[in-house]
């Protein structure tokens, strides 16, 4: 039904917990295994963040796109729904309101 719709894979929240997770260990295992100054470390961990940061912008970008989509779709689904069923309440004469104060037999 939509195009975003996940079947079995990561879903939002795990998988950007699973990307910044992924990009904080591999950050500290590059550090490890390539020791530089810490004048180029810090840059290095700068640009990281900086690069963390624009991903975690991207990924909120999608899910709010995402989630003003379905939300757009239930309202709509919801209009016609409540169309549809008082259109068939008019043709079949039925009052208006379930708890008219009046009953259905008095009624012209």
């Amino acid at each position: 039904m939509y195009e975003n719709e996940n079947s079995g894979g990561l879903r939002g929240g795990t998988a950007i917990t699973g990307f910044v997770m992924g990009a904080l260990i591999g950050a500290g295992i590059a550090l490890l295994m390539a020791p530089a100054t810490g004048t180029d470390t810090r840059r290095r961990l700068r640009q990281t963040a900086q690069k963390l940061k624009s991903a975690a912008g991207s990924k909120l970008g999608d899910a709010q796109t995402a989630f003003n989509e379905i939300r757009d779709d239930a309202k709509s689904a919801l209009d016609a729904g409540r169309d549809t069923y008082t259109r068939n309440r008019q043709q079949r004469n039925v009052p208006e309101s379930p708890y008219a104060t009046e009953p259905a037999s008095r009624r012209p």
